[in-house]
C-alpha cells in the first residue's frame, strides 16, 4: 500500500480518542441538565415555602387588624371576664396568643395561634368566649419557635395583658417567626 492510501483513513487510536471525547462532551452535558432539574426543584419548593409563609402572615395581619376591645359593660369594672387579648401557654407547652377578631359573619369572634410540634396553627371559636375545643386549622410547618411581643407607650412587654386592667389592647404586636432553613423574621403589627 502507498503511504498516501494509509494517511487518508482513520488509525484505531484516532477513533478511540473521538469516542473519549465524544463520552467526556456527554457526561457533562448529562451533570449540566441533571443540574438545571436539580435546581429547578429547589427553587420551586422554596417558592412554594415562601408563598406559605407569605399567606400566614397575610392571615395573623388580617386577624390582628380586626381586633376589637369590647365596651365596657354597665356597673362592671373590667371590660369583660376574658381579656380581649391574652398570651398563654398551649398544651403542648408553646405560646399562644389568643383575642378578640371582627367577623363578618359571626360578629365578635375568639380567634387564636399556637405553636405545637414545629407547626403554627390557627384557632377559632365559634363565640367571643374560648369556651370548648377550636376550630384548628394548620397555618405553617417548620417553625422552631414563636414569640410574641408587646408595644405599649413605647414599651416592649414580653406577656398580655399587662399589669394595668384598663388597658385592653397593646398600641402593635411583634411577631417573631424562627423558621428551619430561614432564620427567624419579625413581623410589627400596628393596632392603634
Amino acid at each position: 500500500m502507498s503511504r498516501s492510501a494509509r494517511q487518508r483513513g482513520l488509525t484505531l487510536i484516532e477513533l478511540m480518542v473521538a469516542l473519549a471525547i465524544f463520552a467526556i462532551l456527554g457526561v457533562l452535558s448529562y451533570r449540566a441538565l441533571a443540574e438545571v432539574a436539580n435546581s429547578r426543584a429547589r427553587l420551586e419548593e422554596n417558592f412554594e415555602r415562601w408563598r406559605g409563609i407569605g399567606r400566614a402572615m397575610q392571615r395573623i395581619d388580617t386577624d390582628l387588624l380586626q381586633v376589637v376591645a369590647p365596651a365596657a359593660e354597665a356597673g362592671s369594672a373590667s371590660p369583660q371576664a376574658s381579656p380581649a387579648m391574652l398570651l398563654t401557654r398551649a398544651a403542648g407547652g408553646g405560646p399562644e396568643l389568643q383575642f378578640l377578631r371582627l367577623d363578618d359573619t359571626r360578629g365578635v369572634r375568639r380567634v387564636g395561634y399556637r405553636l405545637v410540634d414545629g407547626r403554627l396553627e390557627w384557632l377559632r371559636w365559634s363565640g367571643r368566649d374560648a369556651i370548648g375545643d377550636p376550630d384548628v386549622e394548620p397555618l405553617l410547618d417548620k417553625v422552631r419557635g414563636v414569640r410574641w411581643r408587646f408595644l405599649l407607650n413605647n414599651n416592649r412587654l414580653d406577656a398580655w395583658p399587662p399589669g394595668d386592667t384598663r388597658v385592653t389592647l397593646p398600641d402593635a404586636v411583634i411577631l417573631e417567626l424562627d423558621l428551619e432553613g430561614t432564620g427567624v423574621l419579625t413581623r410589627v403589627i400596628a393596632l392603634r
